[in-house]
């Protein structure tokens, strides 16, 4: 068989030499590349954008997450609830920081329909368990989209706070509104994430309160991080050096927030992109060979990547043969079943998470971004329904 060298990468740099210039001339003519103007412009717009109150742009995703392990350890620990829920099938910083925060982890398996936790399992679980429970903090895995009404509904009930982790779904929406604002959430403007800044992450809260924290927690716990400083402020210390919380430096810089802003303008247009080519490659694919997603009610998906999950094991063999010899970059789906990692191993059997040893067995992603061709995923599309059912 002849091979064409498709290079089809997970992700590809959405600048051009317009941005590439506008960013050289920052570089040249501005003199304050630390945390400024641009990041506080960057923070605003991102507000507007998701429709959430408050922005807090931070150095990463991971660093976003950890800001939230620290708030929660500050203001909802205690020696009875000290447990947080995660799905089996995340990203390792979604959960390694709560647990370095002395935070028990509470594994749940992920549903199939939308590789999201598992809601009939969560609440199966809480129904028992919700009086040690500190926090459900979910993923949208990959940018599919949770059923966030039922998910309030399951919080109110039990009354347990839940957080978000979208890293990987910057941009879906539910009923309308953006999935980050409906719970505080974190988001990454990673490069090979949905919306670029090379490196950086967003948190995004309603609370005022916590919108406080969360500007301390990220500049090394000092009081002047926030407006109405009388409130945390210390008349023992210095006010310059007034430190409130044991926090960290997880501040970004000008020059991030300046070629995040320039990636912003193309949101609509990267945003559409994406959901004609999932929907292309979801119109087309036999579902006999690949298992599809379904997306949940009242959401609009923004897909991170294509998952390739297959019905046959011996089908992906095939497919990732043919996406090696094709020059198309794969990864597998995140963890796969985080419970066979090392380092979450002797937190629970990982046997019992199903639906999680089956995407991790079975499956396999690949890249799905703006500069993506049609044309190759018509021609990844046309080799795998090839295959014999």
């Amino acid at each position: 068989m002849i091979y064409k060298n498709l290079n089809w990468k997970l992700n590809e740099l959405s600048f051009n030499v317009f941005d590439k210039l506008k960013i050289c001339k920052f570089i040249l003519f501005d003199s304050f590349w630390t945390m400024n103007k641009n990041v506080l412009e960057f923070e605003n717009k991102m507000s507007n954008y998701i429709g959430s109150k408050y922005s807090v742009f931070v150095s990463s995703g991971s660093t976003a997450n950890t800001i939230l392990a620290y708030y929660l350890k500050d203001y909802f620990y205690t020696s009875k609830k000290n447990t947080i829920v995660f799905p089996s099938t995340t990203w390792t910083t979604s959960i390694s920081p709560f647990i370095r925060e002395g935070f028990k982890p509470k594994f749940i398996d992920i549903s199939l329909d939308n590789f999201c936790m598992d809601l009939y399992k969560l609440e199966e679980y809480l129904k028992t368990e919700s009086n040690k429970t500190a926090c459900v903090f979910i993923t949208s895995l990959l940018g599919f989209t949770v059923d966030i009404n039922r998910l309030t509904q399951i919080g109110k009930k039990y009354n347990v706070k839940i957080m978000m982790d979208n890293c990987e779904n910057t941009y879906g929406k539910y009923n309308d509104r953006n999935v980050s604002s409906y719970f505080t959430s974190t988001t990454s403007t990673y490069f090979g994430h949905q919306l670029q800044s090379v490196e950086g992450g967003f948190i995004f809260t309603n609370d005022y309160t916590e919108y406080e924290q969360f500007l301390m927690y990220r500049n090394h716990g000092m009081t002047r991080s926030v407006k109405e400083k009388e409130k945390y402020e210390n008349k023992n210390v210095n006010p310059q050096f007034d430190f409130y919380l044991l926090g960290n430096n997880f501040r970004n810089s000008d020059i991030h927030a300046f070629i995040g802003l320039q990636d912003f303008k193309r949101i609509e247009k990267s945003t559409n992109k994406r959901i004609q080519l999932f929907n292309y490659f979801k119109s087309n694919i036999n579902s006999n060979i690949v298992h599809l997603t379904t997306e949940t009610k009242g959401s609009t998906d923004v897909a991170f990547s294509i998952p390739l999950v297959f019905k046959n094991i011996e089908h992906k063999k095939i497919i990732l043969d043919f996406c090696k010899n094709s020059n198309i970059e794969t990864r597998p789906i995140i963890s796969g079943n985080l419970l066979k990692q090392t380092c979450y191993s002797h937190f629970d059997d990982y046997t019992k998470f199903e639906n999680s040893e089956y995407v991790d067995i079975h499956g396999f992603y690949v890249g799905l971004h703006p500069k993506l061709k049609f044309e190759h995923v018509k021609l990844l599309v046309e080799e795998i329904n090839k295959l014999n059912v």
